[in-house]
């Protein structure tokens, strides 16, 4: 049954009182035309194409798919993939992408060496690369550069580390680093002593036009006898300057004895507009490969609309 959650704010911090409206969507699966695979990473590239990048492939590069969407709803009716475009060099464990439309290049973020390089669209490495402030040189394994995400109206790229003590980055239309700011997590509901694996962070960003993010916490438990894993995900709407952030919308997946739904969304970004003048928001889910034959590689789209 389509999950629906209309939840009204207030936007802060700019001009109108406009209220902004979060419909979810169901979660859609592929397994006939997209690949098994580790999604950690998705950006729009115009059109029905999208730019999609694995965190655990062997060689750098990313995925372009074709994803087409209902023009009132929002929800996904199609997905496949149209082929890899390898960098030629080792995957970096890629988080995330953006595309620059003016530049027609494509950034991604590599967690195992905390760098974000610059590509062109057949997936060849360019020279540049964005520069680091010092608190993200030296993040703890697995904690690293998390999320990238690129607004054009505000012409600004956002990145953040995973959890911990973790800082929201912005870099100007130049590429150089501009403000930081921190962001504090809520506090877990469970406890990463008693689970077989637990992750408790951001998992994507998406930048606004407004200049705010939505910002995508997800808590990811599995315990011990695996049955009874979970996904609990909660997407803020964040105004940096404003270190207050509110909730838009929430979900939680599972893996139980009778619903086997799980799914650890890592990442998103901004699609077309729908009929309405709503815009579509797709995240893309990481099944760890299609784990033990029961994890999917899910999509499911938000509708976010401004009225």
């Amino acid at each position: 049954m389509r999950i629906l959650l209309l939840l009204l704010c207030t936007l802060l911090a700019i001009p109108s009182s406009a209220q902004f409206q979060v419909t979810v969507n169901r979660q859609h699966a592929f397994p006939r035309s997209i690949p098994a695979g580790d999604y950690s990473g998705i950006a729009w590239m115009g059109g029905n194409r999208y730019a999609v990048v694995s965190d655990k492939e062997k060689e750098g590069g990313f995925y372009i798919w074709e994803i087409n969407v209902d023009t009132l709803s929002g929800e996904i009716r199609s997905a496949r993939n149209l082929g890899f475009h390898s960098a030629g060099h080792p995957g970096r464990d890629e988080e995330d992408i953006i595309y620059i439309p003016h530049t027609n290049r494509l950034w991604i973020v590599g967690e195992a060496d905390n760098r974000i390089l610059e590509y062109d669209t057949d997936g060849n490495r360019t020279s540049r690369e964005l520069e680091l402030p010092v608190k993200f040189r030296h993040l703890p394994a697995n904690q690293g550069l998390e999320a990238l995400t690129y607004n054009p109206h505000t012409n600004t790229i956002w990145t953040c580390n995973e959890s911990d003590s973790i800082l929201i980055q912005s870099y100007d239309s130049l590429y150089r680093p501009a403000q930081a700011f921190a962001y504090r997590l809520d506090a877990p509901r469970g406890k990463a002593r008693k689970s077989l694996h637990y992750a408790h962070g951001i998992g994507t960003l998406c930048a606004l036009d407004d200049g705010s993010l939505l910002v995508l916490e997800r808590e990811f438990r599995v315990p011990h006898a695996k049955i009874g894993a979970s996904v609990r995900c909660k997407l803020y709407r964040f105004v940096p300057g404003e270190h207050r952030k509110t909730l838009m919308a929430q979900w939680k997946t599972s893996l139980t004895l009778l619903k086997r739904n799980l799914a650890n969304y890592e990442g998103s970004c901004l699609g077309p507009r729908l009929a309405d003048g709503s815009r579509v928001m797709i995240l893309v889910a990481d099944s760890q490969h299609q784990y033990a034959g029961v994890l999917k590689d899910r999509l499911r789209t938000l509708k976010l609309k401004t009225e």
